[in-house]
């Protein structure tokens, strides 16, 4: 148990000063979670649980394959009072500080990008963990893989959909780009 409250003062202060930093007097408030309220949401993190696991790389996008990601977060499907939630967590063969500074800079910038309509919502955050874990709101529609298609059946999306959720993907990166401070 020490070893959450350290992790959560730990993570609690790093947050706190990029939140300052970054969000100019602006408030958007999040929920704190527990690492047990989570671990039961997500039955300790059940790989049947796993909705998305994504790798990031450094280097070329031609060389992708020959590289190992670097961080990966992976997305729990769970249940938080009789909701669905998404969990997300982050891994790697980086150093945990440098694991821990990419899921807080991803808190951070998540915080402020969910009030865009387009981007899924931040319920929360986990700081009890060595490394932060983020709480999103269950995208009911589920998720798109990189194909386009839609959900476990691999259903493709048909063509004027694609082009509007890519008008809309576009309009939140815009958002991203040109509404949020530079952290």
């Amino acid at each position: 148990m020490e070893e959450r409250a350290r992790s959560s003062l730990t993570n609690g202060a790093i947050l706190l000063e990029d939140l300052i930093a970054s969000t100019n007097g602006k408030c958007n408030p999040i929920r704190h979670f527990y690492a047990d309220e989570l671990i039961i949401a997500t039955n300790n993190f059940d790989q049947h649980r796993i909705i998305q696991d994504f790798p990031y790389h450094h280097g070329c996008v031609d060389e992708l394959d020959d590289y190992p990601a670097v961080i990966r977060h992976v997305m729990y499907k769970g249940s938080f009072h009789d909701r669905p939630i998404i969990v997300k967590k982050f891994t790697g063969i980086l150093r945990e500080d440098e694991i821990r500074s990419h899921a807080i800079r991803d808190i951070v910038i998540t915080t402020q990008m969910s009030n865009h309509k387009n981007v899924l919502k931040l319920t929360g955050c986990c700081l009890e963990f060595p490394i932060p874990a983020l709480v999103h709101e269950y995208a009911a529609n589920g998720a798109l893989n990189d194909q386009g298609g839609f959900g476990a059946d691999e259903e493709f999306l048909p063509w004027k959909i694609r082009l509007r959720i890519s008008k809309e993907l576009a309009h939140a990166l815009t958002y991203l780009h040109t509404a949020l401070l530079r952290i």
